[in-house]
């Protein structure tokens, strides 16, 4: 039985719902700083990408919050607090290191906030234009760089720092110069969270059921070392090494909350409205209250209502609105996140059919 309700029959829904959805935050973050704690060496510190001017250091698998005298923010390869024009600071609150005036979305390029006392209220660009920090306007093909995600390893982690990988009992992950690095332990061996080093097995508490690898053809992947989408999910993907004997295998994982695999340049888990996905992006949403997802290949102006994980309807915002994932909510800016953006199969079907409609109008006069 279909259980998916039209789109044009939900919008009801969706003002139903709407009450809850005020409440949901402006920015999702996957920061979590009692999971980092357990996988990382006692006495490590890190930086806290919630705010500028505070720091976490990890005692006993616990957190422990700090902050800095004011005026000073948390440098995290130095490890101190430093006058705040000396630390390039990357915080998921965009009014962080900017109290008030006009400052860019730390999450995407045509997106800028403008700060009052602290508190910012966010705006976008017109479709195809970016935002320009230095200007404070927005441009017309202004280039935008692969910009450090707040919530990446690179903006918590001092460089060197190894990290247990979460998927997989010998895995382990560092940063260097803001490039997030993955690796294995030889054969034999697990990586030791509470040491920062691999170890033999029997000294290493590691929960993870590893599933066997899966042999592969060597042109499945193009080199070992490198991850590939699973071609299943929105936030799944394969590492592809050689073993001893010379045989490529799958190791499967799965991207944290809020990020979606891509394939580009190696494989890399990017923030989910980032990235087009046409499997079911409702995936990790809607576990503990109803969420909304932006659609694939409809120029964000609709969304999937989910929940346990599974897309349960669809609608679209009325009067012409976009729909915001972010922010949750429909609004009258233009939103034009990858992940919902037209396709050019369906741009070029849609000026098609505006050119049969006009030549049908001018055959009937």
């Amino acid at each position: 039985m279909n259980t998916t309700t039209p789109r044009n029959t939900l919008w009801q829904l969706f003002v139903l719902l709407a009450i809850g959805l005020f409440a949901a935050p402006a920015v999702a973050t996957t920061f979590d700083p009692d999971l980092i704690c357990t996988l990382i060496v006692n006495g490590t510190k890190i930086n806290d990408p919630r705010a500028c001017d505070k720091w976490i250091q990890c005692i006993n698998d616990l957190p422990v919050n700090g902050s800095c005298a004011e005026g000073l923010f948390y440098d995290r390869e130095s490890e101190v607090c430093l006058p705040s024009a000396d630390v390039d600071c990357v915080s998921s609150d965009p009014c962080a290191a900017t109290s008030n005036g006009f400052t860019a979305d730390p999450y995407t390029c045509n997106g800028y906030y403008y700060c009052k006392n602290g508190t910012g209220t966010r705006g976008e660009c017109n479709s195809g234009l970016n935002y320009n920090p230095s200007t404070e306007a927005c441009i017309r093909d202004y280039p935008c760089t692969d910009k450090l995600n707040p919530d990446s390893y690179c903006n918590i982690l001092p460089d060197g720092v190894f990290i247990k990988d979460t998927w997989n009992c010998d895995g382990w992950q560092m940063c260097w110069q803001a490039e997030l690095v993955n690796g294995t332990c030889p054969d034999g061996y697990y990586f030791s969270a509470s040491l920062g080093k691999c170890d033999y097995p029997q000294n290493v508490q590691c929960a993870f059921t590893e599933a066997p690898p899966q042999t592969v053809l060597p042109d499945v992947c193009p080199k070992a070392g490198t991850f590939i989408s699973d071609n299943e999910t929105c936030n799944g993907y394969y590492y592809c090494q050689n073993t001893t004997q010379g045989q490529m295998v799958l190791e499967h994982g799965v991207c944290s909350d809020g990020r979606f695999f891509s394939a580009a340049n190696g494989g890399a888990c990017v923030p989910r409205t980032d990235i087009r996905c046409d499997y079911n992006r409702c995936v990790n949403m809607g576990n503990t209250t109803i969420q909304l997802a932006n659609l694939s290949d409809d120029g964000c102006t609709g969304f999937a209502i989910c929940q346990n994980g599974t897309i349960i309807a669809e609608a679209d915002c009325p009067n012409g609105e976009y729909f915001d994932e972010l922010t949750q909510l429909c609004t009258t800016q233009v939103i034009s996140f990858v992940a919902c953006a037209l396709s050019s199969e369906s741009t070029e079907s849609t000026t098609e059919k505006l050119i049969d409609e006009e030549i049908s109008t001018t055959a009937a006069t």
